[in-house]
């Protein structure tokens, strides 16, 4: 991963100095015409950066709007909030996606602007549940652009040679044989507490019972290999056959078995989802641009290449699944079918969870 850059290499100076010798004049228009064209794009790398550089949807992005997408990307949803919410007073970045949970904080220190149908037509072909509004004015000012489901995903190879069955409920994180083999987050990251919550879940507690949860994490730890709080780790571990049972998603799965990887996954019941929460910054740098880019963004071209390729839920309405990713990816009603959380309790609890793995569970491993 790697954040964007602002200084000057070298060469890049010999160049501005070049500049200069041509014309004052051309110089100064560089910046205006830039900063009407760039969108920054502030979320993670992983799968986006693929989608964008790999895969040219930035190239795509370009030829339908006119302009240009820019990555800033983070490995992880905490540090792309806190980076939104240190460029508050002076925005440097237009568009910022992250898990609903940091995003909803944003959202109540009043960090995104309101959108509405006129400068986001796509608004409208959206889920209800996706709209997400502030709570003293009622207007959208974010929105879901799709859920990731929550999965085991394990190196199939492995599981071959050692001849063990695939794991298919959320309590087989805890046979025997994995001792030594599991791959989790840990408890600062969003999806740690996920598995918090989902580990409560499996022994008869909910967020709102969290015991049977820790207790759960707490005779796992010590066969934790290692606690990967990014995709690109949890891959490379996974490849490496350092450890072969992991607690993601189904979108981080489907990258990993598009590269060739051994891997497979399992979505045990009940299902859990995490959405994908996205908004345009208060006073960022181009606010036209930002509209444009989350219109694209939440588009049913967009969306259904998520669904696709990444087996994320879309929350466009418009989206059309083929047969075969209709079967996989949960979308439209079946939404609603999905485990939920309290988002304004967990976020409430969450200092102190977190604060409690980092005493009970990670000292363990």
């Amino acid at each position: 991963m790697h954040s964007v850059g602002y200084g000057y290499s070298r060469l890049a100076r010999l160049a501005a100095l070049a500049c200069l010798a041509l014309g004052v004049a051309v110089i100064a228009s560089a910046p205006a015409m830039a900063q009407k064209k760039d969108v920054y794009f502030l979320t993670w790398g992983g799968t986006i950066q693929a989608m964008l550089e790999r895969d040219g949807w930035a190239k795509k992005f370009a030829e339908d709007t006119g302009y240009n997408v820019i990555l800033v990307p983070k490995a992880t949803a905490p540090e792309i909030m806190a980076t939104a919410f240190a460029q508050k007073a002076s925005p440097q970045v237009d568009v910022v996606m992250a898990d609903m949970l940091p995003f909803l904080a944003g959202v109540q220190q009043g960090l995104f602007a309101p959108i509405d149908d006129k400068g986001v037509p796509n608004l409208d072909k959206l889920l209800d549940a996706a709209h997400i509004k502030d709570a003293k004015s009622g207007k959208d000012v974010g929105v879901v652009t799709y859920a990731d489901i929550f999965c085991i995903i394990y190196n199939d190879e492995v599981f071959k040679k050692k001849g063990w069955p695939a794991p298919a409920k959320w309590t087989d994180l805890e046979r025997p044989e994995f001792k030594g083999q599991l791959l989790m987050p840990p408890g600062n990251a969003i999806y740690g507490i996920y598995n918090l919550i989902i580990q409560a879940g499996a022994h008869g507690g909910s967020e709102r019972d969290i015991e049977p949860g820790f207790a759960a994490l707490k005779r796992m730890a010590p066969g934790v290999v290692d606690w990967s709080n990014t995709f690109a780790k949890m891959s490379d571990l996974l490849q490496a056959e350092t450890a072969s049972v992991a607690v993601f998603n189904t979108s981080a799965a489907a990258d990993m078995i598009r590269r060739g990887m051994h891997v497979a996954y399992t979505v045990p019941e009940p299902v859990y989802m995490s959405p994908t929460a996205a908004g345009i910054m208060q006073n960022g740098p181009n606010p036209e641009g930002a509209r444009a880019f989350l219109n694209w963004w939440i588009s049913a071209k967009v969306l259904s290449y998520r669904s696709e390729t990444y087996g994320q839920s879309p929350m466009n309405k418009e989206v059309q699944l083929s047969p075969e990713a209709a079967k996989r990816v949960p979308h439209g009603d079946e939404l609603n079918k999905l485990t939920t959380i309290d988002y304004d309790y967990v976020n409430e609890q969450r200092p102190a969870w977190v604060e409690r793995f980092e005493k009970e569970v990670a000292t363990l491993h």
